[in-house]
């Protein structure tokens, strides 16, 4: 299980309709890149590089700093501006930094003051920004 720290984390986080995807991976890893493809069908930003996480009532909230609101970084391209919402519940993390090298892997979570939220390793897993929507409609089948 893989712990988080209270406070800003380097990271995206967009929200589908209330529920909270957060993108981790080191830098160049496509965090960005995820989150502006989750906008394209639908997603709202909460913040882009750089999140601040806090837990209230048993659940991870995530915040973007006030200089970057609205705001997303794009390789190549320049920042853009962006519709955004100023924070949303962590649901599920995508960390693009782990390869995933199990066809059916038991289900991992990611830990913050004893909150654990879904985990899903994202290296070179194609359309990820489908995956994170399917996931927020229905969830993971029974193991």
């Amino acid at each position: 299980m893989i712990k988080l720290k209270i406070g800003i984390q380097h990271g995206s986080c967009v929200d589908f309709n209330g529920k909270g995807l957060l993108i981790l991976g080191a830098p160049r890893s496509g965090k960005s890149s995820l989150a502006i493809a989750c906008m394209s069908i639908g997603a709202t930003l909460v913040g882009d590089d750089y999140i601040n996480l806090n837990v209230c009532d048993n659940r991870i909230i995530a915040t973007s700093p006030p200089n970057i609101m609205g705001k997303i970084e794009i390789s190549k391209v320049g920042i853009l501006n962006c519709d955004y919402t100023k924070n949303t519940n962590i649901d599920l993390v995508i960390n693009l930094s782990e390869v995933e090298k199990i066809r059916f892997p038991k289900r991992r979570f990611i830990n913050l003051d004893s909150c654990n939220v879904p985990l899903i390793y994202g290296g070179n897993i194609p359309n990820l920004h489908s995956v994170a929507m399917q996931f927020f409609k229905k969830g993971f089948a029974a193991e």
